[in-house]
């Protein structure tokens, strides 16, 4: 059998008898200085040099084979290994780039770039757990990077394991990227108020952020805010001239908002200046289904879905197009396709139905008009959760706390699965003084979501309060699990590490608290505590 390095070591002297080639390397000239080195002292920094000034320059091919033939010199190098695979990635080539990522990985665990490259390359190739693995890994290197924090919270999102990514997010220091994805966390889990929030805050700081203008406008489309959104989207439109996803945020907006006579100059001119862009050709498609010209229709979305296969929302509306026109089978496999792309709108089994029905499948049609009531029963019970909770917040805000817990009770009762509902409970219950509860509701929470690293923290809390530091302890590790950039959770496993005498492992934590918040008054105060404490 042989190794991987020696069959490394084989294609690098390979590669090396076909250095000088014509035919394989002829089109590879790099600047004379570095071909010059190479012909005089052939090693694998001189291949490296080579190698990364051709991947400089987009000449992915002479980078590769470069990089190849430097591991013939050191073929265990995990530097050389990552600059292959960071090539790959770089030129669009994702699979080929797993390998030798992983291989840097296993000569050098502990480097951060081969662990996010190498879950960006995951990600991409939809292998989602491997890739949420390796986020996960590259913050147990840095919790402070942002970028795995983004890459951890969108694969959470993907997994709707939306209030797992709030805990991420919430607690630190946040990019535009992240910014986005506790927006959309929130408004997974229901509490678009609080996207709203988080949002408006950002574009405060930011107001001319085409990402957080488009978002806010998404969370009050979803807040039937249709008023609100098509202001800010006018306003996006006047800051973008000539913006095509600007123009076509506010077309979709018009539509929306029902304002078909205003949207369809808009819709003309987008499908001017963009024939054959995705959103122009949907968005108009739509346009004409509203307008009962069902064979235009018909052809533009048709033309959208070549485009974009990928859009649920396109599916539907070709099938309803395609229904109207007694194409009861298309209409079937439209609707089908947008279910298996995603789509949980109650409206699209109800279509389904239709057709089925119109097809004589009697008992699949029945089947789907079950589930199409159960979604709406299930939307129904989401929809008086949030009443709810935001009645319970209004409450909480104005110091009525039992009225407030009562609420959030009735909110948690339509609503059992909803962790983030049940630590907000638990929040009320703790202001209400009422620790036993507040305990059994922390403790349900982490049982639907223990990467809830909030509660997972407050449990800690409350477990410290009991001189119970072993489980302390624990519950604050599992909190950074979670979220490695929650800086309170490092403050309060430092602190408890200091009362269990375990000063360097406190300092440790203290200081990775500091990296996160370098301003933290309680880290900074605990680093003052535990140097004197050494000092004596």
């Amino acid at each position: 059998m042989v190794s991987i390095q020696e069959l490394f070591r084989i294609a690098g002297v390979i590669a090396l008898s076909l250095s000088w080639s014509p035919s394989v390397w002829g089109a590879c000239a790099g600047p004379q200085a570095l071909e010059a080195r190479l012909h005089a002292h052939p090693d694998a920094q001189a291949h490296i040099q080579l190698g990364v000034w051709f991947g400089d320059h987009h000449q992915y091919d002479c980078a590769i084979k470069n990089l190849q033939a430097a591991l013939d010199f050191d073929p265990t190098s995990p530097r050389i290994f990552y600059l292959i695979g960071l090539t790959y990635y770089v030129s669009g080539q994702a699979v080929e780039a797993v390998n030798p990522l992983q291989n840097a990985i296993r000569l050098d665990s502990k480097n951060l770039d081969s662990r996010l490259i190498l879950a960006a390359a995951l990600s991409q190739l939809r292998r989602d757990a491997e890739a949420q693995t390796q986020w996960e890994e590259a913050l147990k290197i840095d919790p402070s990077s942002k970028v795995a924090m983004d890459g951890l919270a969108k694969s959470l999102i993907a997994e709707t394991r939306y209030a797992a990514a709030i805990s991420l997010l919430d607690s630190t220091v946040r990019n535009e990227a992240m910014t986005l994805d506790l927006a959309l966390a929130y408004a997974g889990a229901g509490n678009l108020p609080e996207a709203s929030a988080v949002l408006n805050r950002a574009l405060r700081a930011n107001p001319s952020s085409l990402g957080l203008t488009n978002a806010l406008i998404t969370v009050y489309v979803n807040q039937n805010r249709y008023q609100d959104a098509a202001k800010l989207a006018e306003k996006m439109v006047k800051l973008y001239p000539g913006n095509l996803r600007a123009e076509a945020t506010y077309l979709s907006v018009l539509i929306l908002n029902d304002e078909f006579a205003r949207a369809r100059p808009v819709g003309q001119k987008l499908l001017a200046t963009a024939p054959h862009d995705f959103e122009s050709l949907y968005l108009n498609g739509v346009l004409d289904r509203e307008a009962g010209d069902y064979a235009a229709a018909r052809s533009l979305l048709e033309q959208a879905v070549h485009v974009n296969p990928n859009h649920y929302n396109s599916r539907y509306n070709l099938g309803v197009v395609l229904a109207k026109l007694a194409d009861y089978s298309g209409a079937q496999e439209q609707m089908e396709k947008a279910i298996e792309l995603g789509g949980t709108e109650p409206q699209i089994r109800f279509e389904l139905a239709t057709a089925l029905r119109n097809l004589g499948e009697t008992e699949q049609a029945q089947e789907q008009l079950k589930i199409y009531r159960q979604e709406l029963q299930d939307r129904a019970n989401r929809t008086l959760a949030a009443g709810k909770a935001a009645e319970a917040e209004q409450e909480f805000s104005k110091g009525d706390i039992q009225k407030a817990v009562e609420l959030y009770r009735e909110a948690v009762a339509a609503t059992p699965r909803d962790a983030l509902l049940t630590y907000k409970l638990a929040l009320a219950l703790d202001r209400a003084g009422d620790t036993s509860n507040e305990r059994a509701a922390l403790s349900k929470a982490v049982e639907i979501d223990p990467d809830l690293a909030v509660a997972q923290n407050q449990l800690g809390y409350l477990a410290s309060l009991q001189g119970d530091l072993s489980s302390a302890e624990n519950y604050f590790r599992l909190a950074l699990r979670a979220a490695p950039g929650y800086t309170q959770a490092w403050i309060s496993l430092a602190a408890t590490l200091a009362m269990e005498s375990r000063f360097s492992e406190a300092q440790e934590a203290v200081t990775i608290a500091l990296r996160l918040d370098p301003q933290n008054t309680s880290a900074l105060q605990l680093r003052r505590e535990l140097t004197a404490g050494k000092n004596h």
